[in-house]
């Protein structure tokens, strides 16, 4: 008779205590929104500057932080640090290095407060997400990238450059993130929705900026 032998391993899942990750969340949301003020400068006039123009691009860092929360909580309160934290940062540094700021600094904040609390929820999503939800917090990130190429850097700025620079990090998003527990097939899934819902989005965002 042959014995089988099964060995249950548990995997240890990485998290940050509450205050470590909100510290993090707070200053990781001042020095990108700082950073992004010089990438400006940097990277202006090329087709890279969608990287530090779009919005899609600040949402990566909630998405990471909010994956290292223990709780639901702790991640919509890291998303939601960091992104008004972006906000402050770019403005602050921005008006102290001579740009002008804009009207649409309102937006912004309301946009942050929103979007902050969600992509953080999205992060610890694709971290622990089972069942009919698993896939959903991946396609909740790359489809905010994907309908703000469609709609911002095709129908409304038609710069196909920038536009096709953002479906490239769209994909690998998509190649890095799918790798942690086989979640491909189920961020198809949910990704036509997740740009639908992005698209809205961001057409409102645009009609208030207008």
């Amino acid at each position: 008779m042959v014995v089988e032998t099964q060995l249950q391993v548990t995997r240890v899942r990485p998290t940050l205590p509450a205050p470590a990750l909100l510290a993090a969340a707070t200053g990781a949301g001042l020095v990108v929104g700082a950073a992004t003020s010089f990438g400006q400068t940097l990277l202006g006039d090329t087709a890279f500057q969608a990287l530090v123009n779009a919005v899609s691009p600040w949402l990566v860092v909630p998405f990471l932080l909010g994956a290292l929360a223990r709780t639901w909580w702790l991640a919509t309160s890291a998303g939601l640090l960091v992104c008004v934290g972006e906000v402050a940062g770019y403005y602050v540094v921005a008006d102290l290095r001579g740009f002008a700021v804009g009207s649409g600094l309102l937006v912004w904040v309301v946009a942050g407060v929103v979007g902050g609390p969600l992509f953080g929820a999205a992060g610890r999503s694709w971290r622990t997400a089972t069942g009919r939800w698993r896939g959903a917090g991946v396609a909740a990130l790359v489809g905010c990238w994907v309908a703000e190429a469609i709609v911002t850097y095709g129908l409304v700025l038609h710069r196909l450059d920038e536009a096709i620079v953002m479906v490239a990090g769209a994909a690998v998003l998509t190649v890095a993130l799918t790798s942690r527990g086989r979640q491909g097939r189920a961020v198809l899934r949910w990704l036509p929705a997740a740009v639908l819902l992005g698209a809205v989005g961001f057409a409102g965002v645009h009609a208030l900026l207008s």
